[in-house]
C-alpha cells in the first residue's frame, strides 16, 4: 500500500484528534538532523508527505495510545528515509563476502591506476580517486576495480590486498568530510572516512588496526596529490 493510499483511508474511516505537540517536536527534530546529514541528496518529497501526516489527526482512543499509534506509523513509513545508513555496513559486508565467494572481486584487473581509473568512464556518473604506488609502498597492492550496486546506485569499488587479506574500498561522492570511524560486522572490520569530495568505506577481514593503517595511508597519499 502506498503512503497516499494509507493517508486517504485514514481520512475516510478513522476517528481522530490532533497529534500532540511533543510528537510534532520529536519529528521536527528528526527532520532537522536528517537535513543536516543528507543534503543535498535528500529530496523534499518525503518531507511534504510527513507534513501531511502531521496535519492528519491520529486514530481515536486515549491520548497516549493515539500518540503512540501516530509515532508507530511515522516510524514505519519514514525510518528508511530518516536513517538510511543504518543498514549500510551490513550491505557492504554482504557485498564483499559475495565478491570473495562467487566474484567478481574486480572487473578490471590491474595494479596501475592509469588502467583502473579510465575503466570507470561511462560506467559511473563520477570519477573515483584511484591510488596505487603510495599505498603499495605501505604494503597495500591495488588489484583492480569493479562497479557494485550499493543502496540501489552504481558505486565504485577498488580491490586491494595486504598479505593474504583482501580489502574492498567503496567510494562515492559526498558533500562533506567525515572523521574516520571504525565498525565491525560479522567478524569483518569497516573504516569510514570522507575528504569533502568523496566518501569512503573500507571493508576487510584484516584486523581493525591494519585497516585503520590502510585508511590513514590512503588519506596521506590523497593529501599529497591535492
Amino acid at each position: 500500500m502506498e503512503d497516499d493510499d494509507l493517508s486517504r483511508l485514514l481520512r475516510q474511516h478513522a476517528s481522530r484528534h490532533p497529534a500532540g505537540e511533543a510528537l510534532r517536536a520529536k519529528v521536527r527534530t528528526q527532520i532537522t538532523l536528517q537535513a543536516v546529514a543528507q543534503e543535498p541528496r535528500t529530496k523534499p518529497a518525503w518531507r511534504e508527505r510527513l507534513a501531511r501526516w502531521l496535519r492528519i489527526p491520529a486514530l481515536a482512543g486515549a491520548g497516549g495510545l493515539a500518540v503512540g499509534i501516530v509515532l508507530t506509523l511515522a516510524v514505519v513509513l519514514l525510518l528508511p528515509r530518516l536513517a538510511p545508513d543504518n543498514a549500510l555496513p551490513d550491505e557492504l559486508v554482504a557485498a564483499h563476502v559475495r565478491a570473495l565467494q562467487v566474484g567478481p572481486l574486480y572487473e578490471v584487473a590491474s595494479s596501475d591506476r592509469h588502467t583502473v581509473k579510465p575503466w570507470f568512464q561511462g560506467r559511473l556518473d563520477y570519477a573515483p580517486t584511484v591510488l596505487d604506488a603510495p599505498l603499495r609502498e605501505q604494503g597495500f597492492a591495488l588489484l583492480g576495480g569493479r562497479v557494485q550496486a550499493v543502496q540501489g546506485r552504481p558505486t565504485a569499488v577498488l580491490a586491494y590486498q595486504v598479505r593474504l587479506h583482501k580489502i574492498a574500498l567503496y567510494t562515492w561522492p559526498a558533500e562533506r568530510g567525515a572523521a574516520s570511524e571504525t565498525l565491525q560486522r560479522r567478524g569483518f572490520n569497516l573504516v569510514r572516512w570522507g575528504d569533502g569530495a568523496m566518501q569512503y568505506w573500507a571493508v576487510s577481514d584484516v584486523d581493525a588496526a591494519e585497516l585503520q593503517r590502510f585508511a590513514a595511508a590512503w588519506q596521506a597519499a590523497y593529501a599529497l596529490r591535492r
